[in-house]
């Protein structure tokens, strides 16, 4: 008689290494690249959740078929053989078909970090170094938000986070679209804080530095390294985003292979750009130039005229304000042209003088400033400071050039509210931007607890870049003994005659976009913005 054989049985999983902590991103990209490996066999990843005392389990299996692999979380795993028989036993909390490997490692992190309130800081902190937002972190996302409301207000806890270093910006927004989340995508990268609202995988809103829209999103495309999170079902009001995100995507590739480029070659804001050629003709110019990439002839000319061998990549941008979008292929361009050469010091200048110099006392000049400045932090007193906006008033009503002024507040978030930064804190802030200010630019005290920057010959989109350079000079690493992401900035600019024509009505514009910015999602907000 004919006996059918028996079927066989199916194939062990692989188990990897069991771990002591919570899988990193890295660990779950092995687990799929072994399973695609193995189609068919599932393979497994124990891990301790050492706050909950108990083990916990990720498994995958790719299906023979290339369908997308099928992800098994389980919350509470025994690893008990007895454990397979009982159905009540190492039953999976959820399952998910996909093959992003972000996306899996986020929402395995989320259900890990949705225990207990006592696991410990240093664990979450592992999570590609981001911290638990019950600690505060959501708020220290914010520039400014709820600055007056304190931190005392329950946070939404992120459902994603992680490293830029492991997904790639472009990447991670085409995952958002494709997987049609709602809520607000924060980006947190060394030049500051950005933002991207989500409708069903859409974007609809963002915000980054002083941009938004389109440029908001072309601008964090251009980030190589940050932190990000996702919050689900945060909403916003705005509509500023036009283009869709493919198209944007499209748009921002090419500047981040510029600026991977350009970064081999040592650029940053404090890069000085020295010509490689001196007496460089105009034909020779186009000549070198049309070999290079397609670009506006008179733009690259004009950029090219601004490099005088003892400006910086920020003095450029200073005299002739242009987007990221236009400068950065610009710089590109005219460096793989061997028109330009980035370099750590300004151009050696021989000059012949032809008088003996008289020598100044520095000492009696400082002596002097001294006591006009406020002790506890060296800074210009406000009573002074606004002789000196009148004197540049003066000298606008003489020569017509026009000048622009930053006021801005700063703030140490804790527990209880944002509390006044300290007398230390102040002084080691003020050298960070005295460093990136020039000598004609003055900082001083504004009113009581803000600041000001009187910035002469500067119209308001010059204004905007030096505002832009001082956030990320504050934020890029901690101030004194404080982390920076525990301190809030809000800084208004306006200008004369952009804005008014009238001293009052300029510090009172400079003033209201401050407050505005408090308010706002946004660090940094520019007067003619906020006008009707």
């Amino acid at each position: 008689m004919y006996r059918p054989p028996k079927p066989q049985p199916p194939p062990p999983p692989i188990r990897m290494p069991t771990l002591g902590t919570l899988p990193a991103y890295e660990h779950v990209a092995q687990m799929l690249a072994q399973a695609q490996q193995a189609r068919g066999r599932v393979v497994e990843l124990v891990f301790i959740n050492q706050s909950q005392h108990h083990e916990k389990m990720l498994s995958v299996r790719c299906p023979a078929d290339d369908s997308d692999p099928i992800w098994l979380f389980y919350a509470q795993f025994r690893d008990d053989p007895s454990a397979a028989n009982n159905p009540n036993q190492n039953s999976p909390a959820w399952s998910y078909q996909s093959p992003d490997v972000a996306l899996i490692h986020n929402i395995v992190t989320r259900e890990c970090m949705g225990g207990p309130v006592e696991e410990s800081a240093e664990q979450i902190t592992t999570l590609s170094g981001f911290r638990n937002n019950s600690s505060g972190a959501d708020n220290l996302a914010q520039a400014f938000r709820n600055a007056g409301a304190g931190l005392q207000a329950a946070q939404a806890q992120a459902s994603m986070q992680g490293d830029l270093k492991n997904i790639q910006v472009p990447k991670l927004l085409l995952s958002v679209a494709m997987h049609e989340l709602t809520g607000k995508l924060y980006i947190e990268g060394p030049q500051g804080g950005s933002e991207i609202y989500f409708e069903s995988g859409k974007p609809l809103h963002a915000n980054a530095l002083d941009s938004q829209g389109d440029m908001a999103i072309i601008e964090m495309i251009t980030w190589q390294d940050g932190r990000f999170e996702f919050h689900d079902n945060e909403r916003t009001t705005a509509r500023t985003v036009s283009q869709s995100l493919e198209t944007l995507v499209q748009q921002g590739t090419p500047l981040r292979e510029y600026v991977r480029e350009l970064s081999t070659h040592g650029l940053s804001m404090e890069s000085y750009l020295v010509r490689r050629l001196p007496n460089l003709t105009e034909a020779d110019f186009e000549r070198a130039v049309y070999n290079g990439i397609p670009l506006d002839l008179n733009m690259q000319k004009l950029m090219y005229q601004c490099i005088d061998n003892q400006s910086t990549v920020f003095d450029v941008l200073r005299r002739r304000p242009m987007a990221k979008t236009e400068w950065l292929p610009i710089l590109y361009n005219l460096v793989k042209c061997d028109l330009v050469v980035i370099s750590n010091k300004a151009a050696q200048v021989q000059q012949q003088m032809p008088l003996e110099a008289m020598g100044i006392d520095r000492a009696t000049v400082q002596a002097g400033m001294r006591s006009l400045l406020r002790p506890e932090t060296e800074l210009i007193n406000y009573p002074l400071i606004l002789h000196f906006v009148e004197q540049e008033f003066f000298r606008f009503e003489s020569s017509g050039l026009p000048f622009s002024l930053i006021v801005f507040e700063m703030a140490m978030r804790t527990p209880e509210g944002p509390q006044p930064l300290p007398i230390p804190h102040i002084r080691e802030i003020a050298k960070r931007i005295n460093l990136i200010t020039r000598k004609i630019d003055l900082l001083a005290h504004f009113e009581t607890l803000a600041f000001m920057i009187l910035l002469p010959y500067t119209n308001v989109n010059a204004a905007s870049v030096v505002a832009n350079r001082i956030t990320q000079a504050i934020l890029s690493s901690p101030v004194c003994d404080l982390d920076s992401r525990y301190i809030a900035i809000a800084m208004g600019i306006a200008g004369l005659p952009e804005d008014c024509d009238d001293i009052g009505m300029l510090l009172a514009g400079a003033k209201e976009a401050k407050k505005r910015a408090q308010q706002g999602s946004s660090p940094i907000v520019l007067l003619k913005d906020i006008r009707p």
